[in-house]
């Protein structure tokens, strides 16, 4: 069965059941913190919400329902978060994908690929990075400020104060007390910087095109005028 998407998305949706694979190994084998496997389990449930979308909208879009549905089910169970133990099945996404990428012909078909859609890989690796960024620095400021009076003790807090520092909402944001902390910190901020800088860019953009596109239409009417 074939994937749809471009070759950007599936490498994108190839990084994210990785890390889901990857957190789940930690958070089963690794991570005895309570408040760290429950980051974990946080950014595994926002994960299923993007694999449960895929998964949707690739039935809408197939052609054979029934015949997506022999190993498209694969996926559905195991989007499902508060089924631990199918969890193990998204292995089956990254061989798909890995299938689907196996009909690249070379790696020069890939990168002509991704230089022919600049926008959109710049677009999911702005993604992934913050992602990354968002859930790891987490994770690691409940480590850090646990047992230093510090007032990050849950992973709410923990979720709270990185989405805080991303958006470079100082103001609101709970002080860290150790070096980690502050390091984490000034991390979180100029990631924040990436995606204003990011958004910023993609406004612009925008704006050339639709003065590009009325100049354009302008050059149109007054030739088929003359």
């Amino acid at each position: 069965m074939k994937e749809k998407g471009s070759t950007i998305y599936q490498l994108f949706l190839l990084l994210l059941s990785v890390y889901v694979l990857v957190a789940l190994f930690l958070e089963e084998f690794v991570i005895t913190d309570p408040e760290i496997r429950s980051v974990l389990q946080y950014m595994d449930i926002s994960i299923c919400c993007v694999f449960l979308l895929d998964f949707f909208v690739n039935l809408y879009q197939a052609d054979r329902k029934l015949e997506y549905l022999k190993w498209g089910w694969i996926d559905l169970v195991s989007a499902i978060p508060v089924l631990d133990s199918l969890r193990w099945g998204r292995l089956s996404r990254i061989i798909r994908i890995l299938r689907f990428l196996r009909t690249i012909k070379s790696l020069k078909v890939l990168f002509k690929s991704v230089q022919e859609s600049k926008f959109e890989t710049f677009t999911f690796i702005v993604i992934i990075v913050t992602f990354l960024a968002y859930s790891v620095s987490a994770a690691l400021i409940l480590e850090f400020e646990s047992g230093s009076g510090s007032v990050i003790k849950t992973a709410e807090d923990a979720l709270w104060w990185s989405f805080l520092n991303i958006l470079n909402a100082k103001i609101a944001i709970t002080q860290t007390v150790t070096t980690g902390g502050t390091v984490l910190t000034l991390f979180l901020n100029k990631i924040g910087l990436l995606l204003f800088a990011y958004f910023n860019a993609m406004i612009i953009a925008w704006m050339i095109q639709k003065k590009t596109e009325v100049k354009d239409n302008e050059l149109v009417v007054s030739d088929a005028m003359e």
